[in-house]
């Protein structure tokens, strides 16, 4: 995943999470942007914290997707969804 430092050290709120999805995750300990990228990147399930449905990962993880499409200069933002979007294709054919 594309994170700058700012990108990881920006709290929660900048998520715009739903106020269930961002207390499930406050209430796991995490603070930050980058603590949920990190612990996504480590192998966490999302689904495995406490009150994280399968609403709030699909809401967590989009968020975290457009938050980082966001904060790209416009010139790297096409390529940004054409690597997200070949990722996801290697990980579904996988499965």
């Amino acid at each position: 995943m594309y994170m700058t430092k700012e990108m990881q050290e920006a709290p929660l709120e900048v998520l715009d999470l739903s106020v269930r999805s961002e207390h499930c995750l406050k209430r796991s300990g995490y603070k930050t942007v980058g603590e949920v990228v990190y612990a996504i990147g480590s192998g966490l399930d999302l689904k495995n914290i406490r009150n994280c449905g399968a609403i709030s990962v699909r809401e967590i993880q989009e968020h975290l997707l457009l938050f980082q499409y966001y904060s790209l200069p416009k010139e790297k933002q096409d390529a940004f969804l054409i690597e997200v979007v070949l990722l996801n294709t290697i990980f579904y054919k996988g499965d």
